[in-house]
């Protein structure tokens, strides 16, 4: 969610009575999680609702979350949106399509592993590095990615995430990495849990049985697939 038109593209349930707007709460670093009007920052996952008319997503964002890196002004990786919303949202999708377009036809990979990239790809992981790893195991075993958290665990062995921010320092990059394999609900325990149909692996068990819907994409959850992530 560190791309600013991908966390307007999460308000499209907005209640349209409210009296901020999608795009303030995306440039102040907030995705929609609902119910109601909650929203999370992608930074430091602080949750605000309850806005009301004169209420300023920056300025609230900075005074119950002081500490968040992303209000505070520092390298975070934030990417922020192009002039015009509807640039934004052609590029995101551009920047999929192209390369999915690109990669089928080069490997032809079976319908059940384009789910699954595209699901990665979804959770903002690095398009080059996904299908560097996908690359490397039609290589090296001449098989396919059938789970999404088997493909983000060769995602992150890799590095990809330190190969694609080299303003970090290392101890910057490890936490990240760290980051990235917790709970984005409880922020404490590793993810674990797969939803269906929507295939994202962002949750802990404890958390996935008090959830209805997907926090990422909103889509609601017919069933809860637990994973392990070597």
């Amino acid at each position: 969610m560190r791309n600013e038109a991908r966390r307007l593209r999460t308000f499209r349930q907005w209640p349209a009575d409210s009296p901020v707007s999608p795009q303030d709460l995306a440039r102040a670093g907030f995705y929609y999680l609902g119910p109601g009007d909650e929203v999370r920052c992608f930074c430091c996952s602080g949750i605000l609702k309850d806005w009301v008319p004169g209420d300023c997503p920056v300025a609230e964002h900075r005074k119950y979350f002081p500490s968040c890196k992303f209000i505070r002004g520092e390298p975070v990786g934030n990417q922020g949106m192009p002039p015009h919303p509807q640039e934004a949202a052609d590029a995101v999708d551009g920047q999929v399509v192209k390369s999915l377009k690109c990669f089928v036809s080069q490997a032809l990979p079976c319908l059940e592993e384009l789910i699954v990239v595209c699901n990665v790809i979804a959770m903002d992981f690095d398009v080059v590095s996904v299908f560097r790893a996908v690359e490397n195991k039609h290589t090296t075993t001449g098989t396919f990615y059938l789970s999404e958290s088997e493909l983000i665990a060769d995602v992150l062995k890799a590095g990809s995430t330190a190969e694609n921010e080299p303003w970090l320092s290392t101890e910057e990059q490890l936490k990240r990495l760290q980051e990235q394999r917790l709970c984005k609900v409880c922020m404490d325990r590793d993810v674990s849990i797969v939803f269906v149909p929507c295939g994202h692996l962002v949750v802990c068990r404890a958390c996935a049985f008090n959830l209805s819907f997907c926090p990422i994409c909103r889509e609601p959850i017919v069933d809860r697939v637990r994973t392990f992530m070597s």
